[in-house]
């Protein structure tokens, strides 16, 4: 009866590991869709597709977090406030060290442009690649909390996007995911055959002293 579970329960995982495979397939496979300032008004009809955006000017950090996937903690998040090309302002999320650190980089330039040290902002523009999505209750708070320190509102002329550029996600980085997710049902398929085939090896107690 066990084993008649375990063999369940590994194709009911498979089902769904397929069902979230094909949800995101445009993910793993597919081409960036569109840039962000294309979409940011119907961004939902764009779940779970690439969107690009070249980012020009930054103008800070609002908050950082864990980033987790089934409660598991698997890196770090930062959030900054991107000042667009058409004078708008939008959340982005990034987790890579690397690009952490060009923004940080890109925050100074902006800073040195906007106080007139500079004449242009000298740190070169980057194209970024992530999902749009609705920002974390907490996050948006710290996001309103940093656009009200800049004086950043719509009664001062600023146009406020509130729809998050998630950059923590890469294709490579979601093929791996589904497959490591799909190796737990076929380990339990594996388990299920190896335990099968030593039951059928196993000898009735009245066959162990029959001529072989």
């Amino acid at each position: 009866m066990k084993k008649t579970g375990l063999l369940i329960v590994s194709i009911i995982a498979l089902i769904l590991v397929g069902v979230a495979a094909f949800a995101m397939k445009d993910l793993m496979f597919g081409d960036v869709k569109g840039r962000y300032e294309e979409v940011v008004d119907n961004y939902t009809d764009y779940k779970e597709q690439w969107i690009s955006y070249e980012v020009v000017a930054c103008l800070g950090n609002y908050a950082e977090g864990t980033e987790s996937y089934s409660f598991i903690p698997t890196g770090h998040e930062y959030y900054y406030i991107i000042w667009m090309e058409d004078g708008s302002v939008m959340p982005m999320c990034v987790s890579k060290k690397a690009d952490k650190e060009y923004l940080d980089q890109l925050t100074d330039a902006t800073y040195d442009y906007l106080d007139g040290i500079t004449d242009t902002i000298s740190i070169p523009p980057r194209e970024f690649t992530g999902t749009v999505k609705g920002q974390k209750a907490e996050a948006d708070k710290y996001y309103k909390e940093g656009l009200n320190y800049l004086k950043i509102s719509a009664s001062n002329g600023w146009v406020v996007r509130d729809v998050l550029l998630d950059c923590t996600s890469t294709r490579a980085g979601t093929i791996l995911l589904v497959c490591g997710v799909t190796l737990i049902p076929i380990l339990g398929f594996v388990a299920y055959f190896v335990n099968l085939g030593k039951d059928k090896k196993k000898l009735k107690p009245e066959e162990e002293y029959l001529p072989r």
